[in-house]
Formats: C-alpha cells, structure tokens, sequence
C-alpha cells in the first residue's frame, strides 16, 4: 500500500476552497513534508483556474517527485432535481475529468452532496463535511430523486470511462448515500464497470457500521482508503489514536480483501495539521509493513 496526503490537509491550512494560489501553496507544502503522493479536489467554480495552473501543478508534482492517485470533482448541485443544474454539472464533470487525465491520475471521486432540494439543517462536524441535519419539502419524492442519481451517476462513469479513469464514490455518513449499502445499489443500477468506492473509515464507523464486515462486502470495489480516527459517535477526522478504530484490525482486513491502492491521510481540524499528518503518516507506515496476513 503507498501513503498519500489527503486535501483535508490544505482545507484545514487555507479554509474551503482554497483559493488557486494557496491549492499550488499547499501542493508545495506537502511536497515539502515528505509526501510522494497527494491527493487532489478540482471545484466546479475553479474550473478555469485550475486549468490555467495546470503546468504549474505539474512542475510541483515533478519537483518533489509526487503522484496523484485520485482527485474529487467537488460539485455540490450535481444530484439537483433541476434539469440546468444537472447539465451544468455533467458538463464541469467533464472539463473537470480533462484536467484528472492530464495530471495522471487514474480515479475521479463524487461525493453524495445535498442538493438544493435536500436543505442542511444542522452544522458541518469539519469544513468541507456533510450536514448533521436536513428537511425536505413536503413534495419530495425519494423514488424520483434515486432515479435521477442513478441516471447523473451513469452518465458520469460513461465520461470518465472515455478519458480511462475510474470513477469512484466516497463513503460519507450523512451524504444522500449515507450506507455503504446505498452506494453499492448505486453502483449495481448504473451498470457501470468502471466504478468502485473510496472506503472513508471514519465515515463508516460513525455511520454505525462494522468495518469487520463493510472491508470484505466491498471487497473487490475499494479504489482508495481514507484514514482518519473518531469515537463513532459523529464523523470526526482526527488523528489516529484520538478515537477508538482498530487501525491494526483495519490494515490487516484491508490486505484480506486483497487491497494493494493508496491510503490516504485524511485528519482535519487539528491546529498543527501538518505535524499531525507527518505522524499519522509514520504511524500507518508501520502497521502497512508490520500487519501480517
């Protein structure tokens, strides 16, 4: 398994997004603590600039010797019910999938964002984090929003499937698809082959779910792992030995699955969040070479 910084790292520095000069500033300063691969988000918004800092971006990766093994097309309207923003959406999933083929990477991540029909109630756990609570309007309808996903979701795995990425959903409690269950109906009903999950291990221990039993259901579908600790009782991402997952437990049933991809440091919040990062990189190192199956 290889380590790779998360963007939670830069968030934590710069806030959400971070702005096109401090994206290339933290790419920098994870270069500079050591990281050989980082992990990337690409905003619907910063579309144009990310495209202008695309050399930029790339004579960063090249100086500090770094790969990128997956970025996340942040779209927050993509899963509307409203027909433009829906297009909209596929159309900067698009441009944005364009810049993930010419960095390199081989995974394009979605996240399950509330859309504009589905309103936050409740305050974010970390910046960048789905809702503690949400309403609907008295008419919404659950068979015609899922219907709709499955549809945004295909048509996004076919897009990605042209430019030879894999297209690749985040496990995150509290997000439309909020089960490891829901995405892999979603998964199944797109049809798609080109599809898997980054398994977020903070997310699904808060979402009340074993990862004893979430690892090897998923199995063959994992793409990526988030790394981050919490107590389960909310989705915290705090460094590992702050909460009470099984790290040992996670790596060994990860390597039981056959898992051999990139794990990602995926902390936030935390005041020396590099420092933290650097450690939790050590930390994982050690289980991933001493963990014996």
């Amino acid at each position: 398994m290889n380590i790779a910084c998360g963007y939670t790292i830069p968030i934590t520095l710069f806030g959400i997004p971070p702005s096109p000069t401090d994206h290339l500033k933290g790419m920098e300063i994870v270069g500079q603590a050591g990281f050989k691969a980082i992990e990337l988000e690409f905003y619907d918004e910063l579309i144009d600039a990310h495209r202008r800092d695309l050399k930029q971006m790339q004579a960063i990766l090249g100086r500090y010797g770094m790969t990128v093994p997956s970025i996340m097309a942040v779209e927050e309207k993509m899963f509307s019910l409203d027909r433009s923003l829906k297009e909209k959406a596929i159309q900067d999933f698009d441009s944005i999938t364009d810049l993930v083929a010419e960095l390199g990477a081989p995974l394009v991540s979605i996240c399950g964002y509330m859309p504009p029909e589905i309103r936050p109630e409740g305050t974010e756990l970390y910046v960048g984090g789905p809702p503690t609570a949400v309403s609907v309007s008295d008419d919404f309808s659950w068979p015609g929003f899922w219907a709709n996903a499955v549809d945004i979701v295909g048509r996004c795995a076919a897009i990605a499937q042209r430019k030879g990425l894999t297209l690749i959903i985040e496990t995150r409690a509290n997000d439309v698809f909020g089960s490891t269950d829901a995405i892999m109906n979603l998964i199944r009903e797109t049809g798609a082959d080109n599809m898997g999950v980054i398994l977020d291990v903070a997310h699904v221990h808060a979402g009340k779910e074993y990862l004893a039993l979430v690892i090897p259901k998923l199995s063959g579908l994992i793409k990526l792992v988030h790394l981050s600790d919490n107590d389960g009782s909310q989705a915290h991402h705090y460094a590992p030995g702050k909460g009470t997952i099984d790290f040992q437990a996670v790596i060994r049933s990860l390597k039981l699955a056959g898992f051999d991809g990139t794990v990602v440091i995926d902390i936030s919040g935390a005041d020396n969040i590099l420092e933290e990062a650097v450690k939790a990189r050590a930390y994982f190192q050690a289980l991933i070479d001493g963990v014996r199956i």
